[in-house]
């Protein structure tokens, strides 16, 4: 499995962890509990932890689309954890242009990530 997906209801806190391609399979597996999790809590953390990304199957950006379009107002805070030289540049692009609060960390700083989004 690519996607690795815990959440937290204490917190309101969505974790995931990303791990090479995403296949439609791995997204519906973490897209299923996610928008559970969303509905049952309103208003959500998240963070999403890169360790690897070799891309995505093309028959889920149209899937994709649609849950961020539903859910992106729902969602106060994001963590985007990774290593990968272009994923902080991409989150703070995101983050210019969604209502959330979106912050970068390196994977060093993973232990601070979580305390950010659980203190927000």
């Amino acid at each position: 499995m690519t996607i690795e997906y815990r959440e937290n209801d204490e917190t309101r806190v969505a974790e995931i962890i990303v791990r090479g391609k995403i296949t439609v399979e791995d997204y519906i597996a973490a897209v299923e509990p996610m928008q559970a999790f969303i509905d049952r809590h309103g208003t959500v953390k998240f963070i999403e932890v890169i360790e690897s990304f070799h891309g995505f199957d093309p028959q889920m950006l149209w899937p994709g689309i649609k849950f961020d379009w539903k859910n992106i107002p729902k969602i106060s805070h994001v963590a985007v954890v990774s290593d990968i030289g272009w994923i902080g540049p991409m989150s703070k692009a995101a983050g210019a242009v969604i209502h959330s609060q979106v912050r970068f960390f390196g994977m060093e700083d993973l232990d601070e990530a979580r305390d950010w989004i659980a203190a927000a």
